[in-house]
């Protein structure tokens, strides 16, 4: 199973208006991008946004839907990204038993020192997370509405990155997904971790 790390706006996503570097490189080839989904395979023509050919307006159509849901959460309320921004979104694809690992060892606290006396490092909440919005929230919290998912923060999250000691076998996602959290840092945009 394909996971990836996309950086754009809720609005974007939801509606399925982006090309994915897969589906750009499957064309390329000459080859077909189809999706398989439960109602069957649907195969997407060149250049088709992912959402289809009406997903750019389909998008248009609910974007003040998706910032009001956004709005009403207090913790985002006051939504520091541009839901309506055209910037290119940024895909990050990351080794799946590489990110696994990544997530077991951020869910467990760290002993610090010999036999934990210098005390223990908190789970690592933020890196648990399925959703990060470019700006600072101390605790994660679920969102329902645009989207179910748990919400964490890209600054937060970059600190539990640097504040570990990380194993061989997650090295490699947590490369990943530190480039894609200053990339959402950078765009001032959200992260959905996609699988």
């Amino acid at each position: 199973m394909a996971i990836d790390f996309v950086i754009m706006p809720l609005s974007r996503y939801i509606a399925g208006d982006f090309v994915t570097p897969a589906m750009e490189l499957a064309w390329s080839a000459g080859v077909p991008y189809a999706v398989i989904r439960p109602d069957g395979t649907t195969t997407i023509p060149p250049h088709t946004p992912f959402g289809g050919p009406d997903a750019p307006a389909r998008r248009a159509r609910f974007v003040d839907m998706v910032l009001e849901d956004l709005r009403a959460i207090p913790a985002i309320a006051s939504t520091p990204w541009d839901e309506r921004s055209d910037a290119a979104p940024a895909f990050h694809r990351v080794d799946a038993s590489a990110y696994a690992a990544l997530l077991e060892e951020a869910s467990s606290a760290r002993k610090r020192g010999l036999f934990g006396l210098l005390g223990t490092t908190p789970p690592a909440e933020h890196l648990t997370t399925g959703l990060f919005v470019p700006h600072r929230v101390e605790t994660t919290f679920v969102m329902e509405s645009p989207i179910k998912q748990r919400v964490g923060s890209v600054p937060r999250a970059l600190e539990e990155l640097a504040a570990r000691t990380w194993s061989p076998l997650a090295s490699s996602a947590v490369a990943t997904l530190r480039a894609a959290l200053e990339d959402a840092a950078r765009l001032r945009l959200p992260m959905i971790v996609d699988q």
